[in-house]
């Protein structure tokens, strides 16, 4: 019996085959790498100093544990402080419910709610996946989407990125639903560079995202030791900006 037969063996290939073997390796690691599911960002707390011209603000993000169904929520409330609390009480609350599945997040729905007196410009979204439909309602109009597998909402596709940076790729564009319509935007990097804020100093990654069409645009300036939370964001519209967040403080969700 010839030993290299023999079950849990196998034969080595021969001088000829050497160039095929290796290209189908490194075939085969490249479709690993590009299938591979993102990295689960950790439940954390999050509070940010927001100003812009006209008003202060503070905002405080939370990533919440999944719940008993697997539902994750991802939760932004932002309240007025100073003078702009004569314009606005109400805090602006918008969080979006998803689902981590094979390792990438699924958009259920989002919220957005301006007041509680029923703004118009209150906004929902519902995501039926199995028909690749999204329900929108902007402005007290609702209309519905067709969509691609990976359309989220705006406030997933901040974590969407994140987790693809963790993962070490970052997507040719992303395609968000967003006030009654579809939405593409792209990431580019600028660079690196240490910011200080209240929360301490970081070492961070630079990006632009611009929304395909608009004019305004976002820098953000992400920390990979906080699973790259954004440690200051500032808002663009074309060269002049319009608001900038900095972080405050950050702490882990406690699961236990």
């Amino acid at each position: 019996m010839n030993p290299c037969n023999t079950p849990g063996s196998f034969e080595a290939p021969s001088h000829g085959n050497k160039k095929f073997d290796m290209r189908h390796l490194i075939t085969t690691l490249l479709l690993s790498f590009l299938s591979a599911p993102a990295l689960a960002l950790t439940p954390y707390t999050a509070v940010y100093d927001a100003k812009g011209s006209g008003f202060s603000a503070s905002n405080q993000t939370t990533l919440s544990p999944a719940d008993s169904s697997g539902r994750i929520e991802y939760r932004s409330i932002s309240k007025a402080r100073g003078l702009a609390r004569l314009f606005k009480h109400d805090p602006i609350v918008e969080y979006t419910q998803f689902e981590e599945i094979d390792g990438k997040y699924r958009a259920v729905e989002y919220h957005y709610l301006f007041n509680d007196s029923g703004s118009k410009r209150n906004a929902w979204i519902l995501f039926d996946r199995d028909n690749l439909v999204a329900k929108s309602l902007y402005k007290r109009v609702t209309v519905e989407l067709d969509i691609q597998s990976e359309h989220v909402d705006r406030l997933l596709e901040q974590l969407v990125f994140r987790a693809d940076l963790m993962a070490g790729r970052v997507a040719d564009k992303y395609l968000t639903v967003e006030r009654n319509s579809l939405r593409e935007a792209v990431y580019e990097k600028l660079g690196t560079e240490t910011i200080v804020t209240k929360a301490g100093s970081f070492d961070t990654v630079k990006y632009r995202r611009q929304r395909i069409g608009s004019s305004r645009s976002l820098i953000i300036w992400l920390a990979p030791e906080l699973e790259y939370l954004p440690v200051r964001l500032q808002h663009f519209n074309e060269d002049k900006t319009t608001a900038t967040a900095t972080l405050k403080s950050y702490a882990l969700t406690n699961t236990d």
